[in-house]
């Protein structure tokens, strides 16, 4: 798992018990969901896969400390695309969950709160490295990171251009688009690559 996404569960204590200790991932049909489960099961946190589109209601009585959007094969402009159930944004700052959009799961997070996804005029796909551009982060650290590049992987043809209020763009592609983003007042994170991928 990459820095950002091991950033997101390191607020998590290392043992496995009540649904407090609970990373929750939101399947939105990405090959590498369970892949991502696994990858936060390998940190000694108890992980939780279920349906992106599941009610609310099914996820009654749990508290995650962190809720992982995966990524996914769809583009959120298209009819039926899969979005989090109704709620859900309040359920997430009710449980105090830090909550990390992946792929798919970031372009969503983006349009939900307002921000423009628009398809990419540059489709990034593969190996791509990725900069810090921001002098203080909690994906990536402090100001030492600035301008340090790691090697990522990428798939995604949509990409974001207009971000929400209260966010910030943390790092870019080599290509200029949107890599990191994060809102550290309400917890909100997201990753337009794919961290969980070992290459």
């Amino acid at each position: 798992m990459g820095s950002a996404a091991a950033a997101a569960a390191s607020a998590l204590p290392a043992s496995a018990g009540s649904g407090e200790n609970l990373v929750l991932i939101l399947d939105f049909g990405s090959q590498y969901t369970h892949l991502i489960t696994r990858r936060v099961r390998q940190l000694g946190v108890l992980s939780l896969c279920v349906s992106g589109t599941a009610p609310l209601a099914s996820l009654e009585g749990l508290r995650p400390r962190a809720i992982v959007l995966s990524g996914g094969p769809h583009s959120v402009h298209a009819p039926g695309a899969p979005s989090f159930p109704e709620g859900f944004i309040d359920f997430a700052a009710d449980a105090g969950a830090h909550v990390l959009g992946v792929c798919y799961g970031m372009q969503l997070l983006v349009q939900s709160f307002g921000g423009a996804v628009v398809p990419g005029e540059r489709q990034e796909y593969g190996k791509m490295d990725v900069e810090v551009t921001a002098g203080s982060s909690a994906l990536y650290g402090g100001e030492g990171e600035v301008g340090k590049r790691q090697t990522v992987w990428m798939s995604h043809g949509d990409e974001v251009v207009r971000l929400p209020q209260g966010f910030e763009v943390v790092a870019r592609s080599v290509q200029g688009a949107v890599a990191a983003i994060e809102n550290r007042e309400r917890r909100f994170y997201g990753l337009q690559y794919h961290p969980e991928v070992h290459f």
